[in-house]
């Protein structure tokens, strides 16, 4: 084989940058169709919705299910779980060379996953225009939440010992490097499983809410279909998309208030992940101390402006602060996170003895 011809399916040009450019193709993609899915937005306003029924509830959905058009529905669904799965499972046993050392070109496999989400996205623009319903007609809200909490605890255990699990510290047991290893090893299938799930759960309307879910959706797929390069390693990138999620649930939280009149809970989820940025998220940075305890006390002066009332601040309850609601997302990502690292180190543990 000659030097120049590719090695299990990975460049031939791994010093050239073409993974950076497949990530500015895939940022450019992402307000692209995002814009084509609110452009098209008013053709759906024929589709009838039930009143919203509270936080169990998910409004975008047909008020009567249709047999058939789920069966297809759930067969797209599948389609695309299981090509992006098996274009893994080819990467994992073709691409371990990369593993370590990611490339700055683009493998076969970033070419398999780009071509299947971009194919899959179409393909759920269309159905929804057609018959519009998502997976959230057959199964319950707390299923697309959950899967994407799950990744975000996962991360925590992956990044912990480049950045720490909180404050820059790393956490000992359960997080031991095999741990770590089987989550760097597995994630790939958990993460696109995540978003696969996530992103047929929704029906590509035009609504506030849906559009920076699947903006965000759309940056995660890049995400994805760039493992094995830098691009996918790089701890700026990683980052940005983890506190993405702070502006997304606060932007659905505002707008269910304003549509829906559901309770105020924007400061909930901006507080939360901003917590989860401050106190873990940043330390993946080289940056000063003196910057660290800067970025700290912005944070918990935006936590007094919160709480104090108008016009020194913007009002909300005290009993919501006295309830530590800022801390209810920390709670639920490190507790998930240090319990999934628990199931897996007893796992071992168990397999050792026998």
């Amino acid at each position: 084989m000659k030097e120049s011809e590719p090695k299990n399916g990975s460049s031939s040009q791994d010093d050239s940058p073409k993974a950076v450019y497949a990530w500015i193709g895939g940022l450019i993609f992402a307000i692209g169709f995002t814009m084509l899915i609110w452009a098209l937005g008013p053709l759906l306003d024929g589709y009838s919705h039930l009143p919203d029924q509270g936080a169990t509830w998910y409004y975008w959905q047909l008020p009567v299910r249709d047999d058939i058009l789920m069966l297809l529905t759930w067969i797209f669904y599948l389609s695309h779980q299981f090509a992006i799965w098996g274009a893994i499972y080819w990467a994992q046993k073709n691409l371990k060379e990369l593993r370590a050392r990611p490339t700055k070109g683009l493998t076969k496999y970033n070419f398999m996953a780009i071509f299947i989400n971009v194919a899959f996205v179409i393909l759920h623009l269309i159905q929804t225009h057609l018959w519009y319903d998502g997976l959230a007609q057959d199964v319950p809200i707390w299923t697309s939440q959950g899967s994407v909490i799950v990744m975000l605890a996962v991360i925590l255990a992956i990044e912990n010992p480049r950045r720490g699990f909180i404050l820059g510290k790393k956490m000992g047991k359960p997080m031991t490097a095999r741990v770590t290893g089987f989550f760097r090893r597995a994630h790939t299938y958990i993460f696109a499983w995540a978003l696969v799930y996530t992103f047929w759960f929704h029906p590509m309307d035009a609504d506030p809410q849906l559009l920076t879910g699947f903006f965000y959706m759309f940056l995660l797929f890049t995400q994805i279909s760039l493992a094995y390069t830098t691009v996918h390693v790089d701890k700026r990138w990683i980052v940005i998309l983890e506190y993405n999620v702070a502006f997304h649930g606060a932007i659905v939280a505002v707008f269910n208030t304003a549509f829906f009149n559901s309770a105020e809970m924007w400061p909930m989820f901006f507080s939360g992940f901003t917590f989860m940025f401050v106190f873990t998220y940043m330390y993946a940075f080289d940056i000063k101390r003196e910057i660290r305890w800067l970025v700290m006390l912005l944070y918990f002066g935006f936590l007094a402006w919160l709480y104090l009332p108008a016009p020194l601040g913007f009002g909300r309850d005290p009993m919501r602060l006295m309830m530590l609601e800022f801390l209810w997302i920390p709670i639920v990502l490190y507790g998930l996170s240090i319990a999934l690292a628990g199931l897996v180190f007893l796992y071992y543990k168990v397999r050792n003895r026998e």
